[in-house]
């Protein structure tokens, strides 16, 4: 008989059930960057098509989001699911919003409904106060890691998003009893996922909503009905918002010219790039933060 030793007797861990659901996700960071008002200015039926994360470090801003109106000051964060418009404005002049953010994509699309609702309220907002918390910590470490771009820093990066992902559903109370009660998601719910998927994986082809359709085996008609009544806007405005948001990401790196960013996003002539940014996103590309024309 093969002798006990003091290994033998080492407690097991198990997977909870928070652990386990994450499981089935891929999550990816997209974008994280600091957001720093340049001015007394309001963002109108602004929309992504990312899962979105904030962290207000200065200033307040006031977000109305599904009817419902909001402040957030400096601690809070808001969480938004793909494609939620919102409106935002500045609170105080004098001290304008600046704010962390961060992007991400959750795989497979087929699975996304269902990641929503844990990260949501019954309100469809998620906000909380964060400051001197494990949030603000991990908030500030991405933050380092970005900057500094280590060797690995990207793995590290990721490793401190889950645990931030972590840490808002272990606020929000996660309870396993929630996934079993969910009510079906209906069929123009995985139709409207499939296009804004199918939209953002194309984004930087000039994309026709003939294509879209064609993608999800639906006609044009009913792709702008699903998007009216989801989105609140039309198919070719959603695809040329997402390409303005897009191209103002590219706009922030400064290391490409005006000229480059208009073919990277699909428009062949830069001009008429220029002039959609500018009626979409409230300035032209030339004064968009600082930069000097391209």
């Amino acid at each position: 008989m093969p002798r006990q030793t003091y290994f033998s007797f080492l407690p097991a861990l198990t997977e909870d059930a928070l652990s386990m659901e994450l499981k089935k996700y891929q999550l990816s960071l997209v974008s994280f960057g600091c957001f720093r008002s340049s001015g007394p200015r309001a963002a109108r039926n602004t929309t992504l098509p990312y899962h979105r994360i904030i962290y207000v470090i200065c200033g307040s801003v006031r977000y109305e989001i599904h009817d419902t109106s909001m402040i957030l000051k400096k601690g809070d964060v808001l969480y938004t699911p793909p494609n939620t418009i919102y409106n935002a404005s500045s609170l105080d002049d004098h001290l304008l919003p600046e704010f962390l953010y961060l992007y991400f994509q959750v795989h497979p699309h087929h699975e996304e409904q269902n990641f929503i609702p844990m990260m949501e309220t019954s309100l469809k907002i998620r906000v909380f106060h964060a400051l001197h918390s494990p949030v603000e910590f991990y908030f500030r470490t991405i933050e380092e890691e970005c900057a500094s771009q280590h060797p690995g820093y990207y793995h590290k990066v990721h490793s401190y998003f889950m645990l931030l992902i972590m840490e808002l559903l272990r606020r929000k109370d996660f309870n396993p009893c929630e996934l079993k009660s969910r009510k079906p998601v209906h069929g123009t719910d995985l139709l409207l996922n499939k296009a804004t998927s199918y939209i953002a994986a194309n984004v930087r082809e000039p994309l026709l909503v003939s294509q879209v359709s064609h993608a999800c085996g639906v006609s044009e008609s009913y792709l702008y009905k699903i998007f009216t009544s989801g989105l609140g806007q039309s198919p070719k405005e959603y695809i040329l918002r997402c390409k303005m948001e897009y191209a103002a990401m590219l706009l922030k790196e400064r290391n490409m010219t005006i000229t480059q960013i208009s073919r990277e996003v699909g428009f062949s002539n830069p001009n008429h790039f220029s002039n959609t940014f500018c009626q979409l996103m409230g300035m032209r590309p030339s004064q968009y933060p600082d930069r000097s024309s391209g």
